[in-house]
């Protein structure tokens, strides 16, 4: 537990600092690399890290995607941000989809297409943050970015400690044996208190901030079911593929996808949130 809370508060100063450059281009290579690593332990996991051609392609997808966001045009409003990714997104298909045609016969298609759909997933995740930097100045990015985060982990904190102290009903033993119906009702009313509380306080402090609390309490709840299906659709792979853990980048949390498996359902939700109340 020691550990965790270490290596946990060590990631958070780290965010935090990337999050302060968020008007640079660090800002996009540093969720860029993290997209990359996450497609590298998803790849491992599979079996198909040495498959270098492919990996290679899938990792540098991951990575370039966030980072032309920043260079995307400067006029069209969300069409600036949209159109280039699924154009980059499909360029990527069709790449991957033909080195898997000329691999055939050593790749397997269902791990190859499960590869490659996690890592549209994780480019598009990805982007969807760095995306938040590029629509909205620089106050209200900041804003969003903290909420993207806490969408996808106060849920997870919630969770857990409702789960430790009253958790009984199993929710899915199959994939993930420790958590419990208990523990998903604790992270949704914690997601809605902390995204109700962090509304209100922008409301009261920030001059031309107007959110609706409610409506933002409602944000939270359904932050915390998409974190929770990321992190159970992550939990199954891992089973499947009969690993514990995608990594050990961060001690007593694991690998990046470990850590980001809810952000990647999280992250383009609430940037879809942001664009309409923006």
């Amino acid at each position: 537990m020691k550990t965790r809370i270490i290596s946990g508060a060590v990631a958070l100063v780290l965010l935090a600092g990337v999050i302060l450059l968020r008007g640079t281009v660090i800002f996009n290579i540093a969720f860029g690399l993290i997209g990359a690593l996450m497609v590298y332990e998803l790849f491992r996991a599979e079996k198909l890290d040495k498959e270098y051609a492919i990996t290679a392609v899938s990792a540098a997808f991951a990575l370039a995607a966030p980072v032309l966001v920043r260079y995307y045009p400067s006029e069209g409003g969300l069409s600036a941000v949209a159109v280039p990714y699924i154009i980059a997104a499909f360029a990527y298909i069709v790449t991957v989809t033909a080195l898997l045609l000329a691999r055939h016969k050593t790749v397997p298609a269902r791990s190859f297409y499960l590869c490659a759909a996690y890592t549209g997933l994780i480019s598009l995740c990805m982007s969807a943050i760095c995306g938040i930097t590029r629509l909205f100045d620089a106050k209200s990015s900041l804003f969003f970015l903290i909420f993207t985060f806490m969408g996808s982990w106060v849920a997870d904190s919630g969770a857990y400690f409702a789960g430790t102290l009253f958790g009984k009903h199993k929710l899915c033993p199959e994939i993930s044996p420790k958590k419990t119906v208990e523990g998903l009702i604790g992270g949704a009313v914690t997601n809605a208190a902390a995204f109700a509380i962090l509304a209100a306080v922008l409301n009261r402090f920030c001059e031309g901030i107007s959110l609706d609390i409610v409506i933002f309490a409602a944000v939270g709840v359904i932050c915390c079911l998409l974190g929770l299906v990321g992190d159970l659709a992550a939990s199954l792979i891992k089973r499947e593929c009969g690993i514990k853990d995608y990594g050990n980048i961060m001690p007593g949390h694991g690998g990046a996808m470990d850590r980001f498996d809810s952000v990647v359902y999280v992250a383009p939700f609430m940037f879809a949130v942001f664009v309409l109340v923006g």
